[in-house]
């Protein structure tokens, strides 16, 4: 048997792998052999330290290098090898998937989403249906807050899956709808006044088409943003990454000029900014200011704690 160990990634969980020739795995009760051909396969580095790799560790292997680098090289080849040698894996993904689909997740479990309907790609790279999903959740990550300060690139990951679903499905008004916003975001706005007229000529008459005919005409008349807003967003998760290294004076200064400029928190109204922007004070010694941002905040969501937490903070320190 023959192992390829990465020189430069020696801390690496997997090794690399070459079947010897005529190697098979049994697939079923019917235990039907599956050759696993000639190619290297990803293995657990501690699989391969056990000498040569049972079907359960070769599966294994695959899977788990597939779910850390969906994007690899050899990501079809693996992929259908798991279909084909190792359905019961693919069968696990597909369950995980689902059950993501159908909770509010945070932006760990969105990313778990994105690598499975990835590897669902491979298989499918044609399925116009999964690279929209693809493409709006890569969307939906790059607008969570958690997430702006990669909101760049979140972006042109979801502008290409979308484009490529639109190869193959043309007349699909929720990719347009979410290309015109993606172009909008990043300055580009003659494309994104074009996908939107593709978008409004799909739908039926009614508050979605009205509401989209309004963003054309805000562009028609030139009245978009000077700059790309996904600078501003980028800006955002830098005040962020300021603060949690312990610098709120830049960060504040950030947050208080969008907040000024007045364009983010009404094209992206989040009582997270508000919060942020009220700690970012409250670490400055602002506690009016802070106050009156927690209280944005608690507006745009009543139920927003770290904004009550925060208004409690300064009455307490008021009293006190």
């Amino acid at each position: 048997m023959t192992f390829h160990f990465d020189a430069e990634q020696p801390q690496s969980r997997f090794v690399f792998w070459t079947p010897p020739e005529g190697r098979t795995v049994e697939l079923g009760p019917e235990q039907r052999p599956v050759t696993l051909g000639s190619d290297p396969l990803p293995l657990h580095r501690v699989d391969a330290e056990e000498g040569e790799p049972d079907n359960n560790a070769i599966g294994q292997g695959l899977y788990d290098f597939l779910r850390q680098f969906p994007d690899a090289e050899e990501g079809r080849y693996y992929a259908e090898l798991l279909r084909d040698a190792f359905p019961h894996f693919l069968a696990e993904l597909a369950a995980q998937t689902l059950m993501l689909e159908h909770k509010e997740v945070d932006a760990p479990y969105i990313r778990r989403k994105i690598v499975g309907l990835k590897i669902f790609a491979l298989l499918e790279p044609k399925n116009p249906g999964l690279l929209q999903q693809l493409g709006t959740v890569c969307y939906q990550l790059a607008m969570m807050f958690s997430e702006l300060r990669e909101s760049r690139r979140h972006l042109l990951a979801a502008m290409n899956y979308l484009q490529r679903g639109l190869q193959l499905a043309a007349e699909d008004p929720h990719s347009l709808n979410l290309l015109g916003q993606i172009a909008y975001w990043l300055g580009d706005y003659p494309s994104a006044a074009r996908h939107w007229r593709g978008t409004v000529a799909l739908l039926a008459d009614g508050a979605a088409k009205m509401a989209i005919l309004a963003k054309i005409t805000v562009l028609e008349n030139e009245e978009a943003p000077d700059h790309p807003l996904v600078d501003d967003l980028e800006q955002i998760g830098d005040a962020m990454l300021l603060l949690g290294n312990g610098d709120s004076e830049t960060a504040c200064l950030i947050l208080e000029r969008l907040e000024e400029e007045n364009i983010i928190p009404q094209e992206m109204p989040t009582a997270q900014f508000y919060h942020l922007l009220g700690r970012c004070r409250e670490l400055t010694g602002d506690a009016g200011g802070a106050f009156a941002a927690y209280d944005q905040a608690l507006e745009l969501d009543p139920d927003y704690l770290p904004a009550q937490e925060g208004k409690e903070r300064i009455v307490e320190g008021e009293g006190s």
